[in-house]
């Protein structure tokens, strides 16, 4: 597997057959950096004219994507441990066949793979804000889906739109529902979440169904007629070279789904499982399970002795960030190597290569933070905010409604934070909509409406490295997914604006 984000120079360089050159799209690294540039640049020139917005200095510039990357250093250290135990499976070979024999069973019936996996990510993304975590699944359903006649962008689209209308639907959300109501409660403002929960339910389902059209669309036009894939050339090469038929082993017994494989593949799914339920809030829900036998000190703020399911990352499962998702991944790293019957120096060497394969992927994970830390070091984000508020005075709740969904969708780009942009933008703009006597519940729906679209394109959302993974480059996501935002934008608008008018 080639390093995600990297494609063959040879083929860069040499012109097709028709003479013409093969046009090379620019890199989502150089987009991040451009943009990055003219927000230092728009500092400078706003500290001028606008009061509380501070010029950024040269090494602002220069060292906010070392920051960004400092800030985000537990996601991409986890992904390049992800990556490691990914290679353990691929050195195995469990992989490539369990994906052979899943397309054998599938053969038909592909369309109801990709709506299931939508509909989960769409959950996962509504209670507990599944994001950031779907990463290692653009490569794994790539792969799936690849095998099965489709390409990568229809991988791409279920796993980014699937979790993505979830998080637009937020309905028990700690992250982003959680953090808005107890925001909107330090001003005195308080929520009925039985309102939030319906109107994120609504929300939720509206998006899930304009997606699976869009992308079952696109999928069954892809696998009947390959040229009228979306991909550029560049794209499809990157593909086929990470995805295809030569990136995967094509002998018989290669591609045997045998036991030791069935053992290292299941090891692996049962990683994901017990990931994803790390990092539920279980408490939140009365689920107290995965806490017993453990003694909290109020005091100290600490276990004084750690429940079971803590002993061996530390937190007990439920309360779960990238760290613990590192060590229990690292752990099971070393697991399926041993069951599948690797040595030392192959557990070692295939790790290695696995992590390898994720340092685009890692990097990308910086530079997607930097614009956000730039804003807010510069206090560009607040000014924008407060201008915002200024705006939305006296108006209408026809008025109301689609502006400040486009409000908290340009905060959404320049704060990455969804708990920081709730807890920066509630006590200003919730003191506001009651003034003018609008429902809090309508607020926060039309705050994870408008942030869980921004997580659909902005630059600065936590997609790109998921895109590097699929071979699908940022502008040819914009292309296909513009048609699909703006009508599921639009929905969210209808649905929100009625629910103020209402309520």
């Amino acid at each position: 597997m080639s390093e995600p984000g990297s494609s063959d120079e040879s083929s860069i360089s040499t012109p097709p057959a028709g003479g013409a050159k093969q046009k090379v799209m620019i890199s989502s690294y150089t987009i991040l950096i451009v943009i990055t540039l003219l927000v230092g640049l728009a500092t400078i020139v706003l500290a001028r004219v606008v009061p509380g917005v501070t010029a950024a200095s040269l090494s602002d510039i220069l060292v906010s994507p070392i920051s960004g990357f400092l800030d985000g250093i537990e996601v991409s250290l986890f992904l390049l441990i992800l990556g490691g135990c990914l290679g353990i499976v691929n050195k195995l070979g469990a992989l490539d066949a369990g994906i052979a024999a899943l397309v054998k069973a599938l053969h038909g019936r592909e369309t109801v793979l990709i709506a299931a996996i939508m509909a989960v990510f769409a959950v996962m993304g509504s209670t507990y804000g599944f994001c950031e975590e779907t990463i290692p699944f653009y490569a794994l359903l790539s792969a799936t889906l690849y095998a099965a006649g489709f390409d990568t962008m229809v991988a791409t689209a279920a796993v980014l739109l699937g979790a993505g209308v979830g998080c637009l639907g937020s309905t028990v959300n700690p992250f982003a529902v959680g953090v808005a109501i107890d925001s909107l409660a330090s001003v005195g403002i308080e929520a009925n979440q039985a309102i939030v929960i319906g109107l994120g339910l609504i929300l939720t389902v509206v998006s899930y169904a304009i997606s699976l059209f869009f992308i079952l669309r696109y999928a069954n036009k892809v696998r009947r007629d390959k040229g009228s894939t979306i991909l550029s050339l560049q794209e499809q090469q990157a593909a086929e070279e990470a995805y295809g038929k030569d990136a995967v082993a094509t002998t018989q017994e290669t591609l045997e789904f045998t036991g030791k494989r069935k053992v290292a593949l299941a090891l692996f799914g049962i990683s994901f499982v017990v990931m994803i339920c790390g990092f539920i809030p279980w408490e939140d829900f009365g689920v107290t399970i995965f806490t017993a036998g453990g003694v909290w000190d109020e005091a100290g703020e600490v276990w004084a002795t750690m429940p079971w399911s803590g002993l061996l990352t530390g937190n007990p499962i439920g309360e779960w960030y990238f760290n613990d998702a590192s060590v229990w991944f690292f752990i099971m790293a070393i697991i399926i190597g041993v069951f599948g019957g690797l040595r030392e120096n192959e557990i070692v060497d295939g790790f290695l290569d696995g992590a390898a394969d994720m340092i685009g992927v890692a990097l990308m994970v910086g530079l997607s933070r930097a614009i956000s830390i730039l804003m807010g070091e510069t206090g560009l984000d607040v000014v924008i905010l407060d201008s915002a508020s200024s705006a939305l005075a006296g108006t209408s709740a026809l008025v109301f409604g689609p502006l400040s969904y486009l409000v908290y969708l340009g905060l959404s780009v320049v704060i990455t934070s969804t708990s920081a942009l709730a807890t920066i933008s509630m006590p200003i703009l919730g003191p506001l909509a009651a003034n003018l006597g609008f429902s809090p519940e309508v607020i926060i729906a039309i705050f994870c409406a408008a942030n869980g679209l921004a997580n659909l394109f902005s630059p600065t959302a936590v997609f790109l490295p998921g895109l590097l993974l699929a071979r699908v480059q940022y502008p040819t996501w914009l292309k296909w997914a513009l048609v699909p935002i703006i009508v599921i934008a639009v929905a969210s608008v209808v649905i929100t604006t009625a629910a103020l008018m209402a309520l």
